[in-house]
């Protein structure tokens, strides 16, 4: 009777070590990946630092119990901020700081991001830098005005373009591209376009008839783009 009953005993504890290491690599596989970060674009025209929303999306798999995702935001290579997503209400956005008077304008980097996961007795965690990298872009507000003058048949047009610099807090010049258009019908017709100088930009044409003229200019990573008003003249 005691030979039967160590011998179940034995044959009980070579199942559980059998099993157990099975169960053990199977709860220790996990894993976590940040499939997407981003967030939206801002424009500033303050030199306030601005709250933004990071939103971040991944897939997992295994018995994951906790969870932790902090990504870094950088402007022109430099770490400026971080956003921090929790397991705590499955969050896949957050709020974060950044100070444009400090850290520019310009594309913005999202990523990589510190992950961190677990499962409830400990036995699979996943400690690791994930790759993935979303964008966007802090723009200063730009402006563009036109004036005019006659001379007979020869009409002269100025373009006056500026843009916000949150760390001068102030208007400066701005050198884009400018089109110096006329309105044809409904519709604008590209006359010229002239690169400007100082935030300024001139274009002479000859016009016998009076003409509905305005300036524009499209935006980069930096700066937005803008209108004038029209002028007659």
């Amino acid at each position: 009777m005691k030979f039967l009953k160590r011998a179940l005993v034995a044959s009980v504890a070579a199942l559980a070590l059998a099993i157990g290491p099975a169960l053990s690599a199977e709860a220790a596989k996990i894993s976590f990946d940040v499939t997407k970060l981003s967030a939206n674009s801002i424009v500033v025209s303050s030199d306030s630092c601005r709250n933004i929303v990071v939103n971040m999306s991944h897939k997992r798999s295994g018995s994951i119990d906790r969870w932790k995702v902090s990504s870094g935001i950088s402007s022109k290579g430099k770490r400026v901020s971080r956003a921090y997503f929790y397991d705590d209400d499955e969050s896949k956005r957050t709020l974060t700081d950044i100070c444009p008077d400090m850290d520019g304008l310009g594309k913005y980097t999202i990523g990589p991001s510190d992950v961190w996961a677990n499962t409830a007795d400990l036995v699979g965690i996943v400690d690791d830098v994930d790759p993935t990298k979303g964008y966007f872009y802090v723009r200063g507000k730009t402006y563009a005005s036109l004036s005019s003058k006659r001379s007979g048949s020869t009409v002269t047009l100025t373009s006056s373009t500026k843009y916000y610099n949150p760390e001068w807090d102030e208007k400066r010049n701005y050198n884009p591209k400018v089109k110096f258009q006329v309105k044809s019908g409904s519709k604008w017709k590209t006359l010229k376009t002239v690169s400007a100088k100082k935030g300024k930009a001139t274009y002479k044409l000859k016009s016998k008839s009076k003409k509905t003229y305005r300036v524009t200019f499209s935006q980069v990573s930096w700066a937005t783009g803008a209108t004038s008003k029209s002028v007659k003249r």
